[in-house]
C-alpha cells in the first residue's frame, strides 16, 4: 500500500519547501538558492528520487548546517560505508599484502556517526584507495588538496603515512586521471554537471589553476558544493548566476567569474561551442530518459567534449508510476539516449567503483 501510496501521491519537495523556509535557523544562500530554484524551469524537471533525497537533506542541514554531512547527505553523492566484490575488485590488481602493512597508519579508527561495522569496512577502503593512488602518476596531487575543505564537513578519515585521507579525495584523483586519459584540460571552459559536494570540482581546481568552471546543479547540491568552493578558494571570484535569465547577460558573467553556479534550465542560454569539455560525474543514472536528452540536447550544442560517470547498470528508482514500469538504465543496452554527433573515444571500467564505467566522447 505504501509503494502504491508513493506512486500516486510522489512526495514533491516544492510542498516540504513551503513549511520549512520561514525557519530562522536557514542559512541566508540556502533560502536565495532554494526559493530560485522553486520558480525555475528547472524545478519541473527534478526527478521523484530527488524529490525525496532533497527532502532528507534539507531535514539534515536544518539540524546539522554544515557539519556531518559526510556520514548523512554525502553518501547519496558519492561516499561508501559499504560495498561489495564488484565495488572493490580492481582495487586488488597488483596489490602486495606484504608490503600494506608497513605503512604508519590509525585504521582501527572508530568514526563518529558510523556503527562500528561501518568504519571497519570505510577504513579498509580507505587503505586500498590509498595503495593504489601511490601506483598512480596523479598521487603527487594528494598534497595539493586541503583539509580545511575536504575534512570540514564531518567527512571521516583516517591518517596514512601523513596524509589525512578520505575516499573524496582519492577517488576525485582517480576521476581526474581518467578525465584526463580523454583529453587534458588545462586552460580548459569547463561545465561540471551535478557537482554533488564539490568535490571533484575542488580536487580539479586545486590542480588545474587556469580554468573558467561552471558548475550547473540543483539545492541542496548546488549550495553545499558553492560554500565548499568559497572556503577552498577564497581567493577566486566565485558567483552565483542562478538568477540570471538573460543569456548576453548570463556569458558575459561566466567569463568574468572564476567559477560560475548555473540551474539546468540556464544551459540553454550557453553560447555555442562555449565549453571545452562537459564533466557530469555519477549524475545521468539518477535522471528519467526525458530529463536525460534535455541535458544530451542542451550539451551537443554548448560543449566540444564530454566525460561522465555511470552505474553499468540500474535502474531509475522511483520513476516508475501506476501505468509505467521502473525505467532500466543499461549503457551496453542503450538505454542512454545519446546523439548520434557524439563519437566515443574513452569507455573503461573505473578503478572504484568497478560497477561504473568512465565514458568520454567528442562532440561534431
Amino acid at each position: 500500500m505504501k509503494k502504491i501510496f508513493q506512486k500516486l501521491f510522489p512526495k514533491k519537495f516544492g510542498s516540504f519547501w513551503k513549511k520549512l523556509k520561514k525557519n530562522k535557523n536557514l542559512d541566508k544562500d540556502l533560502i536565495f538558492i532554494t526559493n530560485k530554484f522553486i520558480d525555475s524551469k528547472s524545478y519541473l524537471h527534478v526527478s521523484n528520487q530527488w524529490h525525496i533525497y532533497n527532502i532528507f537533506h534539507y531535514k539534515t542541514l536544518l539540524k546539522n548546517k554544515l557539519k556531518n554531512l559526510g556520514t548523512t547527505v554525502f553518501s547519496h553523492y558519492f561516499n561508501f560505508f559499504s560495498y561489495n566484490d564488484e565495488f572493490i575488485k580492481n582495487l586488488y590488481k597488483n596489490i602486495k599484502a606484504e608490503k600494506v602493512f608497513k605503512i604508519k597508519t590509525n585504521i582501527l579508527k572508530k568514526h563518529k556517526n558510523l556503527k562500528l561495522s561501518d568504519s571497519v569496512s570505510y577504513n579498509y577502503l580507505l587503505l586500498l584507495l590509498f595503495e593504489n593512488l601511490k601506483k598512480s602518476s596523479y598521487f603527487k596531487f594528494l598534497r595539493l588538496l586541503k583539509d580545511k575543505s575536504y575534512l570540514n564537513f564531518g567527512n571521516p578519515f583516517i591518517n596514512i603515512d601523513g596524509f589525512n585521507i578520505t575516499s573524496d579525495k582519492i577517488i576525485s584523483l582517480f576521476d581526474l586521471e581518467n578525465i584526463e586519459k580523454f583529453s587534458k584540460i588545462d586552460k580548459s571552459r569547463v561545465l561540471e554537471i551535478g557537482a554533488g559536494s564539490g568535490r571533484t570540482s575542488e580536487c580539479i581546481l586545486s590542480i588545474k589553476k587556469c580554468l573558467s568552471y561552471t558548475i550547473c546543479d540543483i539545492p541542496a547540491a548546488i549550495y553545499i558544493s558553492y560554500k565548499r568552493l568559497k572556503l577552498a578558494f577564497p581567493n577566486k571570484k566565485i558567483s552565483l548566476l542562478i538568477y540570471i535569465e538573460d543569456p548576453i547577460v548570463l556569458n558575459k558573467k561566466i567569463l568574468e567569474n572564476d567559477i560560475s553556479f548555473i540551474f539546468p534550465h540556464q544551459m540553454e542560454k550557453i553560447k555555442n561551442k562555449f565549453f571545452d569539455i562537459t564533466i557530469a560525474i555519477d549524475c545521468f543514472h539518477e535522471m528519467n530518459k526525458d530529463t536525460l536528452k534535455n541535458y544530451f540536447d542542451n550539451i551537443s550544442s554548448i560543449s566540444d567534449k564530454i566525460y561522465f560517470t555511470i552505474w553499468k547498470k540500474t535502474k531509475n528508482w522511483l520513476s516508475s508510476g501506476i501505468f509505467k514500469k521502473t525505467e532500466r538504465l543499461h549503457f551496453d543496452l542503450g538505454d542512454y539516449p545519446i546523439p548520434s554527433n557524439w563519437k566515443m573515444k574513452l569507455k573503461n571500467e573505473l578503478k572504484f567503483p568497478a560497477a561504473f564505467y568512465g565514458i568520454g566522447y567528442n562532440i561534431k
